[in-house]
């Protein structure tokens, strides 16, 4: 049986994001101006500084910022699917450019995980799941430049 190219990619994916070399010595400290997001990580400043992240993710994130504020209202699930998979494309190469360690490493994928979890129903949905989604990646993404620079 041959599995269909989206959950080839989502699968690999996921095991570049789990492959990332993780550093023992990193521990994090969350202050009091955190944003909680899922499955408890947190995205926080470093002492009231955005954090550094590396230029292809910035130009990752401003990529989908981009096709979705040029996303038409009248889509319909095909062109979701679409949107899903190029949103994809940018996540992988986010993630093929990881080369961060330390803190600013953990944050970028404390950000980067859920957006993952945003994004995959954009692939495997309807018409109306894929409308309510939309709102949520666009409220994740306007998050990054306020915790990265």
């Amino acid at each position: 049986m041959r599995l269909p190219p989206v959950i080839l990619g989502f699968f690999a994916l996921g095991l570049t994001l789990i492959a990332c070399r993780q550093d023992d010595a990193v521990y994090l400290q969350a202050p009091e101006n955190k944003y909680i997001l899922c499955r408890g990580s947190a995205l926080y400043l470093d002492n009231g500084k955005r954090w550094k992240s590396n230029i292809e993710t910035t130009e990752g994130i401003d990529s989908m910022i981009v096709q979705l504020n040029k996303f038409p209202d009248d889509a319909d699930s095909a062109a979701y699917q679409a949107l899903g998979s190029e949103l994809v494309e940018d996540l992988i190469y986010i993630v093929n450019h990881c080369e961060q360690m330390g803190n600013n490493h953990e944050m970028v994928h404390a950000y980067l995980n859920p957006l993952q979890e945003l994004i995959v129903p954009l692939q495997v949905s309807g018409t109306e799941t894929c409308k309510a989604q939309l709102p949520k990646i666009k409220d994740h993404l306007s998050k990054y430049h306020e915790y990265f620079e």
